[in-house]
């Protein structure tokens, strides 16, 4: 199996979606390698468990919850968690307000007259050492690749701004071990290295799966029973775009280095600039089952008059030596909306992505998401095309053609009305598709800065 695994706790699903009856959210049943074969026993390994409350030297005697945030990041000492909730464990004659942690997961305020008193009273257990909290933000698509960015690149400068604090765990939160794929592993071994990538991840903690996505986000974690309460020593939490903190590295030098990083892993050359004399390696990425490209011919031919077209469609079984060797090689992206642009940010310095947007689909900025990570970089020139003409777009589901084909982009502001734009495909302008990148290649050729070729994102 492609990518890295925490370390002695290597799954695979033992299941796959053509057995007969299983369902998407359905509970999994997994294999486990135990160094030699593949068995159904799960290791060790693979159940954090903490020590005895009673046998636990509370900082300052207490058990009290103490917070701290700062520059994006709030750490948690003595975090308290029980039956799928989180608290803020406090004492005293002062009351303390709830707030959200992530954007999954409230916490709620425990206030007792005695912290210690109540802990002696209760079944309980410590977590020693550091753990970093990861909450995946879109937990009804837990497939969907481009959402782990915002997970992991926030993650790794909240490690960069804390050097000492080296994850002794994470915990995984509102996820399956089976929605945790190759693309998010290799992504999150390089987000918690310290100075050299590392085979092995550090454990993760699970939640217990639930065969329902809204009982998924609020199980218990594995291996705790509902009635004890987990005492988290320390806590890195990176607070989310909702949060008022990022969906993407906190700065320039934070992005580089991760990609230098991921060059590195897969033994790559340095991440240079492409030679601005060459002619364009362009990769197409298509995809044949929703947004698909209808006059993928008309486009391709057009492209080919602009440089060396490769056309590619990778998706999560793509093995990510495949994947990064496709984009070292790669000077012009051209996508649709779709997951394969989360790797986009990784382009090598002066590479340019346009990407094809379907019609209707702005809802909280979505349509920006994948500019929010490559915008960081600095050195990654990012543009896009957006239909916005109804024949433009066809329907999968000729429900949905009914129900919003003649809706205006204000009035697509329902869950229903974005969910129905994910399942269509798309007729791409190629005329204008051609004038954009005959046009900024130019100015790119000729030297022009990301500011410089940079052009305002087409209108909703």
């Amino acid at each position: 199996m492609d990518g890295p695994f925490p370390i002695g706790c290597r799954w695979r699903d033992a299941q796959s979606q053509q057995d007969a009856g299983l369902r998407f959210w359905d509970v999994r049943r997994y294999e486990w390698w135990d160094g030699k074969a593949w068995t159904p026993d799960m290791p060790k390994a693979c159940l954090e468990r903490g020590v005895d409350a009673a046998d636990w030297s509370w900082p300052g005697g207490t058990p009290r919850t103490e917070v701290s945030c700062q520059d994006m990041q709030c750490t948690y000492q003595n975090l308290w968690y029980n039956n799928g909730r989180f608290y803020i464990l406090v004492d005293g004659p002062n009351t303390v307000d709830p707030w959200k942690m992530s954007k999954n997961h409230h916490l709620q305020t425990l206030h007792v007259l005695d912290a210690l008193a109540f802990v002696q009273s209760v079944r309980a257990q410590v977590l020693p050492g550091n753990t970093l909290f990861m909450d995946f933000p879109y937990f009804l698509h837990p497939m969907a690749i481009g959402h782990w960015p915002e997970v992991l690149f926030p993650a790794f400068s909240s490690l960069q701004l804390q050097p000492g604090f080296r994850p002794a765990r994470v915990l995984l939160m509102s996820l399956k071990r089976t929605h945790l794929m190759a693309w998010a592993r290799t992504f999150m071994g390089v987000a918690l290295s310290g100075t050299q990538p590392t085979e092995d991840l550090a454990p993760i903690v699970f939640q217990s799966e639930s065969d329902s996505v809204w009982h998924q986000i609020l199980s218990s974690l594995e291996g705790l029973e509902e009635s004890e309460w987990l005492c988290i020593s320390k806590l890195l939490v990176p607070l989310e775009m909702d949060l008022d903190g990022r969906r993407t590295f906190f700065s320039q030098a934070d992005g580089h280095l991760f990609r230098q990083r991921l060059y590195a892993q897969f033994g790559l050359k340095p991440p240079t600039p492409h030679s601005r004399h060459a002619v364009p390696n362009i990769t197409l990425h298509r995809k044949t089952s929703n947004r698909r490209i209808l006059n993928l011919e008309e486009l391709v031919a057009m492209l080919r008059t602009l440089g060396h077209v490769n056309m590619v469609e990778h998706s999560n079984d793509t093995p990510m030596a495949e994947q990064m060797r496709s984009v070292a090689s790669t000077s012009v992206l051209v996508s649709v909306h779709t997951s394969a642009l989360a790797i986009a940010p990784m382009l090598r310095p002066g590479s340019i992505v346009v990407e094809l947007l379907q019609r209707n689909w702005r809802y909280q900025h979505l349509d920006e998401s994948f500019k929010a990570q490559t915008e960081v970089m600095g050195d990654i020139h990012h543009f896009a095309w957006r239909a916005t003409q109804p024949n433009q777009t066809v329907y999968l589901n000729p429900r949905d053609a009914v129900r919003f084909g003649d809706w205006t982009t204000e009035m697509c502001d329902t869950e229903e009305c974005v969910e129905a734009h994910t399942t269509v495909d798309v007729v791409v302008d190629v005329e204008a598709v051609r004038q954009l990148l005959t046009d900024r290649l130019a100015l790119i050729q000729a030297g022009a800065s990301v500011e410089e070729a940079s052009l305002p994102w087409p209108e909703r």
